[in-house]
């Protein structure tokens, strides 16, 4: 009996505020935005397959910790990760007789440069900063010039996947 539960899909939540900022600041009709609208429905419907769920990195190189949480590719299809560039990261709610994922982030998985991670942004969700903007990493000496006050702050070039914002 204790191995059928656990076959059966985990609830996934998601509040609108975090769909807002994670999901619509890419364009409507963008790939990014369609891969994620098409993937919510099935996931509030019927719940994540737990097979298709994967820890994230406790640390990743970027600095990012996201120990516990966990990560599903977007699309969800059987299709290679290479396939899939997109990806939610849901953090574990609920208690021991009714648990669910609740969605943390959505974005691109390895961006080019310049663009933030959906690893980076769930980083944020949780610590407040993006992992290159905290003071107590190692190599966060003489980083000041990163972190600019509001009126010398340097424009980040758009990011990809047709973003709004």
């Amino acid at each position: 009996m204790e191995a059928d539960r656990d076959q059966r899909p985990i609830e996934v939540r998601v509040d609108p505020e975090v769909w807002a900022v994670e999901v619509e600041r890419f364009r409507k009709g963008s790939p990014a935005r369609i891969a994620a609208e098409r993937e919510r429905e099935r996931l509030e419907q019927t719940g994540v397959p737990r097979a298709e769920l994967s820890r994230c990195a406790a640390t990743g190189e970027d600095g990012t910790r996201l120990a516990g949480e966990l990560k599903v590719y977007v699309p969800i299809t059987d299709a290679p990760a290479s396939q899939r560039p997109y990806g939610f990261v849901f953090s574990g709610a609920g208690d021991k007789d009714h648990p669910y994922l609740a969605l943390t982030a959505f974005g691109e998985r390895h961006p080019e440069h310049g663009t933030r991670s959906v690893y980076q942004r769930a980083h944020k969700r949780l610590y407040g900063r993006y992992p290159d903007q905290e003071r107590s990493r190692p190599d966060a000496v003489g980083r000041s010039a990163q972190i600019r006050s509001p009126g010398r702050a340097v424009s980040r070039p758009p990011e990809r996947g047709g973003i709004d914002r």
